[in-house]
């Protein structure tokens, strides 16, 4: 399972949420051609307050699931499902009326309506209220799904909600939707989604247990909600900088600026190794085999480096021409706002707090989020204001600056834990040679594809050169083994 195995199941999952996070950020590139920067900032608003509320309210539930359903037999899993199932669409509605009755304010304490052409919030929020429940009240598909070891009905799923998400914004660009219009056509995506994960669930597991639906809520409460509140937390924390910007800044700025804050993709790695690896933690961890939970650590830390790395050295030599060929000229200004998001992006090698929560540390997690927040926003209060008193034209990007510090900062606190729960000292924990060698590697390509880019020629050309410099040489650098975790994550749609 620590070799190929793994690859198979990591790839197979990252495939529907590749699929889906690759098409949000073609999304967001397609409006960017449609809409000027205030719109831009307005949908970007609405997106960002309400998707960083739904993992509060998903509970815990989806990373609990993952951790009990292992444990469990049959007609326990199917009470388990059952159980998260209704929690969610309780928890789902009531994320609804939360932010129904918190637009006006919301709108009052970021000072919304003032702002250059952002119009009223309460509006949009309304729009995209169907979208936030229906997630949440569906939070419990794709952790089942893996679970019960269809990986390929939750990949087929992800895949068709990412091509809705194309259409959508192939529909504002060719009949010019407005914001609302665009948010109302998630909310539709959002209920589709819904009725068509129920459907799938209940193939593959089944919703039975009715008759004995409260035997083990409390434990499964009790697990929870320390992963529920770490969860939001650390959502909270990520959304500390966005939030930020739109207190100090236009509607206008707060657009580049989400822009330029993009998640690359490779998190869909991260998320898809968690789904993976979070039963196998807690059965080893159950059977108290700690060398074998960091043996497969160490495995998945050595193979999410090999795309982890080079990714972040190509995309930090490519950051400007990338925005500039993908972004209007006026969005020039988001290449800064990503070159400095890029700095967290090695840091994503390895999963933390779903290790901690597998190995039954939720609390740890929690605290170690709470320091994070905090932090996180200290820095950026008082970044934002230091420069908007010495370099007002770059103090748009005080907030991500505290964000990487902050997260360095975390990253570290993470690390000793599991550390000190594994009992091994940092040197024995991570592959750090063989970290040593993809950077030595993954640098010397970027640094040559950064020289390319500088030629004078059309974005698209400098993008293809650059990459075609950047990938001849990594390939150089890379060994038989490297090539043979692709090609299994190449297989990985094929796997039994």
């Amino acid at each position: 399972m620590v070799g190929g195995g793994l690859s198979r199941q990591v790839g197979l999952v990252a495939l529907g949420k590749g699929a889906s996070a690759l098409s949000i950020l073609a999304l967001s590139a397609v409006l960017a051609w449609a809409w000027d920067p205030d719109q831009m900032g307005a949908y970007g608003a609405v997106w960002s307050l309400g998707n960083f509320l739904i993992p509060l309210f998903l509970l815990g539930f989806p990373t609990s699931l993952l951790y009990f359903y292992p444990r469990l037999d049959q007609a326990g899993r199917q009470r388990l499902v059952l159980q998260a199932a209704l929690c969610l669409a309780v928890a789902g509605m009531a994320l609804g009326g939360l932010l129904h009755l918190a637009g006006p304010w919301l709108a009052f304490l970021l000072d919304y309506e003032k702002k250059a052409g952002a119009g009223e919030l309460g509006p949009y929020l309304g729009a995209f209220l169907p979208y936030v429940c229906c997630w949440v009240a569906g939070g419990v598909v794709e952790p089942a799904l893996v679970a019960a070891g269809r990986l390929r009905w939750q990949a087929g799923i992800a895949v068709g909600v990412a091509v809705l998400q194309l259409g959508i914004g192939g529909a504002a660009v060719l009949w010019g939707w407005e914001v609302g219009e665009v948010l109302w056509a998630f909310s539709g995506l959002g209920g589709l989604r819904l009725a068509a994960g129920y459907a799938l669930v209940g193939a593959a597991v089944g919703w039975g247990g009715w008759g004995r639906r409260v035997e083990g809520l409390g434990e499964l409460l009790r697990y929870s909600l320390p992963v529920a509140l770490g969860d939001g937390v650390g959502s909270m924390a990520r959304a500390v900088d966005r939030l930020v910007v739109l207190w100090f800044f236009s509607t206008e700025t707060f657009g580049f600026y989400y822009l330029g804050a993009i998640e690359v993709p490779v998190s869909v790695l991260l998320a898809s190794a968690t789904a993976v690896l979070i039963p196998q933690v807690s059965g080893l961890h159950a059977q108290g085999r700690r060398a074998e939970i960091a043996g497969l650590w160490r495995a998945a830390v050595e193979r999410l480096s090999l795309v982890v790395m080079p990714l972040f050295f190509f995309l930090l030599a490519l950051s400007g021409t990338l925005v500039e060929l993908f972004y209007p000229r006026q969005y020039g200004q988001s290449a800064w706002v990503m070159r400095v998001f890029l700095l967290t992006l090695p840091l994503r090698c390895a999963i933390y707090n779903p290790l901690l929560v597998g190995m039954g540390k939720a609390r740890w997690v929690l605290w170690v989020g709470a320091g994070d927040l905090l932090l996180n926003l200290g820095l950026s209060l008082l970044l934002t204001q230091a420069l908007l008193t010495l370099w007002t034209a770059w103090a748009f990007l005080g907030p991500a600056l505290a964000t990487v510090l902050s997260t360095w900062v975390q990253v570290a606190a993470l690390v000793g834990l599991i550390a000190w729960q594994l009992r091994l000292g940092p040197g024995r924990l991570l592959p750090w040679g063989q970290l040593g060698r993809v950077c030595r590697v993954s640098a010397l390509a970027g640094g040559l594809c950064w020289a390319a880019a500088l030629l004078p020629l059309p974005a698209l050309l400098r993008v293809a050169l650059g990459g075609a410099v950047f990938g001849a040489v990594a390939w150089w650098g890379s060994r038989p083994a490297d090539r043979a975790v692709f090609a299994a994550l190449w297989r990985a749609e094929k796997s039994p």
